[in-house]
């Protein structure tokens, strides 16, 4: 008998033990005969093959404990390393938790597919009971050993064809993680290099358990990771790249009364259905945010962020945020009280004109200069704006916003000037960056107060014999306008030059044709989950419409004709030309000539489109302007300068 290959010798011991004829055989087989009486003993199945439901333990999610699901998580490179090697030597590896339920796999897709068919798959219980004595479950009893069993040694015959490697991981001091890590070896492939590697691979991965003692800083890196999420204002949720909830954090719990254990190993579109707009991240990679969405049957109404995990370019999972009601107005505040939260991230520059234009913006961040950006209203000036000084070296100081029309003579000192309680603007925006709008509406006080404060950046508040010296960048917006402003004297010269030491001009929407698709589909995914839809693109055919467009209130106008149009959309897909046609009429606006060769009268244009606004909305000059996509102050400013041209209202 001792000439027989060891597994043979196995078999035919078993075979003895089964049929109660088991005599005298070698003390060294002693472990292996106590371990089928005690597989017999707990009433496991000897020759079973397949292991059905009612040995699956579908709640394993329930019971692993936070910690160990952000483990997986920060560690996922580890893992990722563990499951290429295993694919090289054709293994798969189980994890199993306390009550030896599988709840993570990698490996050979092959052998998990094998080991699938026989029931050995996410949720087993590789219980005493279901499977007999194995390596897997004798590892609890020995932490930091590996055990080990193979082939024949197995009592039951769904495990006599594999080799079983198994490891036990438990922390010393503390809640920590707990795992049973398991690994499925064919016989076939079993050679000593392999057994030797796979041994390796769970002895190394002690760290992950040992840390607090062995890698001190690992531990409080990942503590001060799990913490950070924790303690966020916001409600928290991260989802994997297949969209399942990964994890929860407790102001979670907290706010919608509901248990970690109820989302955690679930599709985001099942527990949250009205969160399905930011799965669209997985594909796009883009932030994505939203408002007024209504969560949890709560009957409330939050504000939504979802920013895309990359890794090496991929996408691999979403972080999304959610904020109440509270945290929007107390964020809004703050908003309010200077700061910029746009970046050169969020413009959309797909045409050359606008790649130029953006470049040219981020060179002019790096520089300490003053910046004069012109364009017509609704182009985006003061998100360039904020992306300037966002990417500038002032991005942690002020950003102060002014709206140059608003100043009379008696408000100049008080609101840019101020007093020692109560600074005004200008030392408010000291350190940073202060941006000036519409500065062809500028009074001529304010332009010679403005001049000398750029001149030494000195500051006297009202009442005070002491001098406060500022550090402001200043930013200025105007349209076309300021050139004849200049021109006919009403702005000063010297104060042009000063504010126009670098000049960005944006281009009008109508010269973005190829920014259209991307424009478009931004919009419709920033408003389409606050009016409860479910649209994130705009047809090719609609676009094709938009581009026809004249657009006189640029960006500002697409915008509300997107918002106007979800408003009566009955697509859940996208939105199609139907939903937008009463919003505007087509326009030749990239042509120089109409049909029979004569020049485009574009101001012609504008003004007839300003009378039809005008006529639909029974001369409401506010809601004119809201339908055109302007403020009131631009569309008094045209009909001005229309009527001066001596175009009929």
């Amino acid at each position: 008998m001792n000439k027989l290959p060891k597994n043979d010798i196995l078999k035919q011991l078993k075979q003895q033990f089964f049929d109660g004829t088991l005599g005298e055989y070698d003390h060294k087989y002693d472990k292996t005969v106590a371990a089928w009486e005690k597989s017999r003993d707990s009433g496991a199945q000897a020759h079973i093959m397949r292991l059905g439901d009612d040995c699956r333990d579908l709640h394993v999610f329930d019971r692993i404990d936070d910690i160990s699901k952000c483990h997986l998580a920060y560690f996922r490179d580890y893992y990722e390393s563990r499951n290429t090697a295993l694919e090289r030597m054709g293994g798969a590896m189980f994890y199993l938790d306390t009550q030896l339920t599988a709840f993570h796999k990698s490996g050979n897709t092959a052998l998990i597919k094998e080991l699938k068919a026989k029931g050995l798959r996410i949720g087993t219980r590789f219980s005493v009971q279901n499977v007999g004595v194995f390596a897997g479950n004798t590892a609890p009893e020995k932490p930091f050993v590996t055990c080990f069993s193979a082939g024949e040694g197995h009592y039951c015959d769904l495990l006599t064809p594999y080799a079983c490697i198994a490891r036990y991981g438990e922390t010393s001091a503390g809640t920590g993680f707990h795992a049973v890590t398991v690994i499925f070896l064919p016989l076939d492939k079993c050679f000593k290099n392999s057994l030797n590697s796979a041994t390796f691979m769970l002895e190394v991965g002690d760290f992950t358990y040992k840390n607090r003692i062995l890698y001190p800083h690992i531990e409080r890196r990942f503590h001060l990771l799990e913490q950070s999420v924790q303690c966020s204002t916001d409600i928290t949720l991260l989802v994997d790249d297949s969209g399942v909830i990964v994890f929860a954090n407790s102001r979670f719990v907290n706010e919608f009364d509901m248990h970690i254990t109820s989302v955690i190993g679930k599709p985001l579109r099942d527990s949250f259905p009205e969160l399905s707009f930011v799965l669209k991240a997985l594909r796009t990679g883009k932030e994505i945010s939203a408002g007024n969405i209504a969560l949890g049957g709560v009957g409330k109404r939050y504000y939504v962020e979802c920013l895309a995990i990359k890794e090496n370019g991929k996408v691999i999972g979403l972080k999304v945020s959610i904020k109440t009601a509270e945290q929007i107005r107390k964020y809004s505040a703050r908003t309010q009280r200077n700061n910029a939260v746009y970046n050169f991230q969020d413009i959309i520059a797909v045409s050359a004109g606008m790649k130029k234009v953006k470049s040219e913006a981020r060179a002019a961040a790096a520089s300490p200069a003053n910046v004069l950006i012109t364009g017509e209203s609704g182009t985006g000036k003061e998100l360039f704006a904020q992306a300037i000084h966002n990417a500038s070296a002032r991005f942690a100081g002020p950003f102060v916003p002014i709206s140059c029309g608003e100043f009379s003579r008696e408000s100049i000192d008080q609101i840019l000037v101020g007093t020692e309680k109560n600074p005004g603007r200008f030392v408010q925006a000291d350190g940073g960056t202060m941006f000036l709008d519409g500065i062809s509406e500028m009074s001529q006080d304010m332009q010679s107060f403005l001049l000398r404060f750029l001149e030494d950046g000195i500051v006297t508040p009202l009442g005070s014999r002491r001098s406060i010296q500022t550090d402001v960048r200043v930013i200025a917006a105007a349209g076309s306008e300021i050139l004849q402003k200049v021109r006919e004297g009403s702005f000063r010269l010297d104060l042009y030059y000063r504010l126009n030491v670098l000049r960005i001009d944006l281009p009008p929407l109508r010269e973005r044709r190829a920014d259209m698709q991307e424009l478009s589909n931004y919009f419709v995914t920033l408003l389409s989950a606050s009016y409860g839809k479910n649209i994130y693109s705009v047809s090719a055919e609609t676009v094709e419409q938009f581009k026809k467009n004249y657009w006189p209130g640029n960006l500002r106008q697409l915008r509300n004709v997107i918002e106007r149009s979800l408003l009566k959309a009955e697509n859940d897909r996208e939105l199609e030309i139907g939903d937008t046609a009463d919003d505007f009429e087509e326009k030749p606006a990239a042509a120089a000539v109409d049909s029979i060769g004569a020049p485009f009268d574009l101001r012609g244009a504008e003004a007839s489109r300003i009378i039809e606004a005008l006529i639909k909305h029974n001369g409401n000059k506010a809601r004119t302007a809201r339908y055109l996509g302007m403020s009131r102050g631009t569309l008094y400013n045209r009909l001005r300068e229309l009527e001066a041209e001596g175009v009929k209202l």
